[in-house]
């Protein structure tokens, strides 16, 4: 039987530095949090109504802004996540409706935003960030006696990391 439904890409860190990105990615949460505050602030601008759509209401630099927003996110999450579904969604079938007012479109990109962060704990890590977390754990437990080790190693676990 021929499965119909849209094939998610596997959600994977390429950036053995899993700290870092997340780090990253939380910052630029931040950033479009603040973005969604603003846009919420937003007056209608001047346009003409019989040459341009009602989202040039949002004014273009405003417009601009949003989309410098969008494709910073997006190089970031390209380069550091697999499968991230940014824009997208994570099957591919989403879309980027650029007719809606500024309000919705930050709204669902604050919400896609949410979304992956909720799930990253889940994603695959690259072997690399496994061999660093090794080489970490083995340097805090060198020389130590026996009971100091394993007592860094069990909260080490315990912790993770």
């Amino acid at each position: 039987m021929e499965d119909n439904q849209p094939k998610r890409e596997t959600l994977a860190f390429t950036n053995p530095n899993r700290a870092r990105v997340i780090k990253e990615l939380d910052a630029l949460i931040a950033e479009w949090r603040a973005w969604q505050e603003e846009v919420g602030q937003i007056k209608d601008h001047p346009y003409d109504r019989e040459m341009q759509t009602v989202v040039y209401a949002d004014g273009e630099a405003n417009m601009k802004r949003h989309r410098i927003l969008q494709e910073k996110t997006l190089t970031f999450l390209e380069n550091n996540i697999s499968g991230h579904g940014f824009i997208r969604g994570r099957d591919g079938t989403k879309i980027d409706r650029t007719d809606l007012r500024l309000s919705i479109r930050v709204k669902h990109r604050v919400d896609d935003l949410d979304e992956l962060r909720a799930c990253l704990d889940y994603a695959k890590v690259p072997d690399a960030h496994w061999k660093t977390a090794a080489t970490e754990l083995v340097d805090k437990i060198a020389g130590k006696a026996p009971g100091a080790a394993i007592e860094l190693v069990s909260r080490y676990l315990q912790t993770g990391g």
